[in-house]
């Protein structure tokens, strides 16, 4: 019972310090001003944009709207124009704000309400006057979340802007991966204490606070997480916590109804939890003592020890510049000079006897997957152009992958630890936001 409750005292809103939600929008609000205000002007240069234009409307918003100061309306656009000698920041909308966000934010705010002419005759005045040689707009074939321009919002525009103006129209692409992937301080302050909330909110799931050993299953404890993420005033991320069990070489998948959690069980949760726009994706993993144990089983140590020593191998390749998967090829090259046999995220039927490492990291933040590089194998296909992305300093990257290693325990049957930590990537290389899970947590 004192364990149960230590383990619980943890995971409580006002030990975590996780804030009331006038704090939390005047955080948001001001980390959007801050880095539109910083970075958009010299990035718009560097992808030679004169103008950057997000409409928007209600109830389809467009993925990149809380990081403009979106908000509701019938037709909104959010107007950014690099005038040569300072960013020009034009709103056109049909609510008036409840928030102080866009006023703060935007030079020029047009309030055109349910007036019978709509957006169009403001939309229009405000593209021809300023007359730009390149209008960057949300349409992507390789990024979901850069691909926000309905078919009929486009239309909307073209009709209103003209021909010649319609021929200037390029992808935003490449301008909004690097708008969202590139961090500021102040961004990764508040990123790094969302992480370390979804590490004691796994954690604490992970023990005898949330489960009774021989009665609880994985689906039980995926309810937990739920239920505690409301509890301490946050949300689950945009998937839902899923604890796998690995059992005698076998995996038990996520979230099981009807398998109760046993002592000798290794278990895998793999979940996040959202904070303003942000998201985190990480990994966890436990081990079920069973009747006289006090820690883990030495083939568990050795195979926790084997997956550490991937990440080691894979982050070292990881510097500024590498394309995403040029960091995949190389690593898994030697890893399969190790013994290692090439696995992937979804695998189907393997050898539950050959040592395997499948490895897929990815940019993280604002979307779970997001925007920018991706460290997996060159498969556009499932990644988009993602792997073929520079890593980036500044990014955000969730280190993934998972190591299957013999255990003499499961009569060398292999043991699947899944790992996945969130970090950023510095001139010197990765940093963890929190200290990687290097022991069992222990059950």
């Amino acid at each position: 019972m004192e364990t149960t409750h230590m383990h619980s005292s943890r995971l409580n809103r006002e030990t975590l310090g996780i804030p009331d939600e006038r704090t939390r929008y005047v955080i948001q609000r001001d980390l959007v001003i801050q880095k539109i205000n910083t970075l958009l002007l010299p990035l718009m240069r560097q992808h030679d944009i004169d103008i950057w234009i997000t409409l928007d409307r209600e109830y389809n918003p467009d993925p990149f709207a809380a990081e403009l100061g979106g908000q509701g309306g019938v037709r909104n656009a959010h107007i950014f124009f690099d005038n040569g000698d300072r960013l020009e920041k034009v709103f056109i909308f049909s609510h008036p704000p409840r928030t102080d966000l866009a006023p703060r934010l935007y030079d020029e705010m047009i309030h055109y309400a349910y007036r019978p002419e709509g957006l169009r005759p403001y939309l229009a005045e405000a593209v021809q006057k300023r007359n730009p040689r390149r209008i960057a707009l949300n349409m992507s074939a390789t990024l979901p979340m850069a691909d926000g321009l309905t078919v009929s919002l486009k239309r909307y525009l073209d009709e209103a802007i003209g021909p010649d103006l319609v021929a200037r129209e390029v992808s935003a692409e490449l301008l909004q991966r690097d708008f969202r992937a590139t961090r500021i301080p102040e961004e990764t302050g508040v990123y790094r204490r969302l992480v370390e909330w979804t590490a004691i909110w796994e954690e604490v799931g992970l023990s005898r606070a949330a489960i009774t050993v021989g009665v609880t299953t994985p689906d039980d404890v995926h309810w937990w997480w739920r239920e505690q993420a409301k509890a301490i005033g946050l949300d689950i991320a945009s998937f839902l916590p899923g604890l796998r069990i690995m059992r005698d070489g076998r995996i038990i998948e996520a979230n099981d109804p009807d398998t109760p959690i046993e002592p000798g069980d290794c278990l895998s949760i793999d979940a996040g939890l959202s904070f303003i726009h942000f998201q985190t994706d990480m990994k966890r993993s436990a081990y079920v003592l069973r009747p006289g144990e006090t820690e883990a089983p030495r083939g568990m140590k050795k195979a926790l020890a084997a997956a550490n020593a991937v990440t080691d191998r894979l982050i070292a390749n990881m510097v500024p510049g590498r394309l995403g998967h040029e960091v995949w090829d190389m690593t898994m090259a030697a890893l399969n000079e190790d013994g290692y046999e090439t696995n992937y995220a979804m695998p189907g039927p393997t050898d539950p006897m050959q040592p395997q490492v499948g490895i897929y990291c990815h940019s993280v933040g604002t979307s779970v997957h997001d925007i920018g590089a991706r460290t997996s194998e060159n498969n556009p296909h499932a990644f988009g152009d993602r792997v073929r992305y520079p890593l980036a300093v500044n990014n955000w990257y969730s280190i993934e992958h998972h190591t299957s290693t013999p255990v003499a325990e499961w009569d060398y049957r292999t043991l699947r630890v899944n790992t996945e930590e969130d970090s950023i990537l510095t001139e010197r290389g990765i940093e963890f936001l929190v200290p990687r899970q290097t022991e069992w947590l222990l059950i």
